[in-house]
């Protein structure tokens, strides 16, 4: 009991480093964080599927699932370099083994048994900077959908504006849960990812046509995080 106590107490302390990291990491590149998009309030998991055009994904994802108050989970492929991420949610997806990734897929079927539990899925499969457009889906996104019928979907498009400021703006836009008839694997994934695409090129132009924070709360988006404000604004 008293090595359980301590080994807990040590993933606190993980998770209270880990999440500061993260804080500081964003709040000195951003200018801001916007989101869009209701507070999923139905006592369901939820599997979250976004673009990956920016380093910063995994980080923006998972201060937006800590917002809501809800456990974060994702598959992280560099998790040996630093396993204390592990403490917020990370499971390790190295391409070099499968039975690690074998293990991640069945402890995430697990937690996703739990309404409090959020997965952060990037089923492009790879980051990429080809920011216009979405490679295919992969096909992690559709089998774990099926394994998980209890989970709801949603799509979270993903933009970094870097114009008007000295630091970028990010914006995140929760879409409406996503569903599809078809039978057709193929078919599913393209529905999903059309689906992703137009929200992310929504999200595009709202971002490119606002300069103010006022023109971007009246666009429908609220602030999740505060950074850094440009020079002339600070003398």
């Amino acid at each position: 009991m008293e090595r359980a106590g301590l080994s807990s107490a040590f993933v606190r302390l993980q998770a209270r480093f880990v999440d500061g990291l993260i804080l500081r990491s964003l709040r000195g590149h951003f200018r801001a964080i916007y989101v869009r998009g209701a507070s999923p309030v139905e006592p369901k998991p939820l599997i979250l599927f976004a673009n990956h055009h920016y380093w910063w994904d995994g980080y923006l994802g998972y201060w937006l699932i800590r917002s809501w108050g809800r456990r974060p989970l994702a598959w992280m492929e560099a998790y040996r370099r630093f396993p204390p991420f592990g403490a917020v949610g990370a499971l390790p997806f190295p391409p070099d083994d499968a039975a690690a990734r074998a293990r991640t897929v069945r402890r995430t079927l697990e937690a996703l048994q739990s309404p409090e539990t959020v997965l952060l899925l990037f089923p492009e499969g790879k980051l990429h900077g080809e920011t216009e457009r979405l490679l295919p889906f992969q096909r992690s996104l559709h089998w774990l959908v099926r394994q998980t019928p209890k989970a709801l979907l949603l799509p979270l498009a993903i933009y970094i504006e870097p114009s008007y400021h000295q630091y970028p703006r990010a914006y995140l836009s929760v879409g409406e849960p996503f569903s599809s008839e078809s039978l057709n694997e193929e078919a599913w994934l393209c529905e999903a990812a059309q689906a992703l695409q137009a929200q992310l090129n929504n999200l595009r132009a709202d971002a490119q046509r606002t300069i103010s924070e006022v023109e971007t709360v009246e666009r429908g988006y609220r602030v999740l995080l505060r950074g850094r404000r440009s020079i002339h604004e600070r003398f």
